[in-house]
């Protein structure tokens, strides 16, 4: 495979979908709702900017579960310190009563919520440099950093690379291969 550069897979932050950290989650849901509406290949995750424009960070999938759902918090705490297993997991759904709150408590927690009290601030390690190799993203990836991986320019963050979109281009890459079957 040739080698590609973050900067040619990476969505510029001027086309990402991109909320205010005193939004609420509902305005979050309405922003991506929105770029669903006038994009087959929307994003599913948004990035909080300041009133400067300047990135604080990002509110995906998961962290929109993680809030909705404040017995997460509690488990994240224990899973610190262990291994995620089956037995694991089942004993903190019935622990925590996960997801059993009537659907009318949930929408009430989201619509209150705050970008503030949802958004994921990255850690160094979920930032690449616009010159990275996808290589070095695709590693990111497989061992678990929280998606998507945010890109810099020096200091400046620039851009997003999503997972899927590496996917594609590895993809694309294999069925062009010539091997004999």
């Amino acid at each position: 495979m040739k080698k590609i550069i973050v900067k040619e897979l990476m969505i510029p932050i001027a086309d990402y979908v991109t909320v205010n950290k005193t939004d609420t989650l509902l305005d979050v849901l309405q922003a991506l709702e929105s770029e669903q509406q006038a994009n087959a290949h929307a994003h599913r995750d948004a990035i909080v900017v300041d009133d400067g424009g300047t990135f604080m960070g990002k509110v995906t999938m998961i962290d929109i579960f993680r809030a909705l759902e404040p017995g997460y918090r509690k488990i994240m705490k224990d899973r610190a310190t262990g291994t995620l297993t089956s037995d694991f997991v089942m004993k903190a759904v019935k622990e925590f009563n996960l997801w059993m709150e009537p659907e009318k408590d949930i929408c009430q927690r989201g619509s209150k919520k705050t970008v503030a009290e949802v958004m994921h601030v990255p850690e160094k390690i979920e930032f690449l440099q616009e010159n990275d190799t996808i290589e070095k993203a695709l590693n990111l990836y497989v061992m678990g950093v929280h998606q998507p991986l945010i890109v810099k320019d020096g200091d400046t963050v620039t851009g997003v690379l999503r997972f899927g979109d590496m996917f594609e281009v590895v993809r694309k890459a294999l069925l062009a291969c010539d091997i004999d079957h």
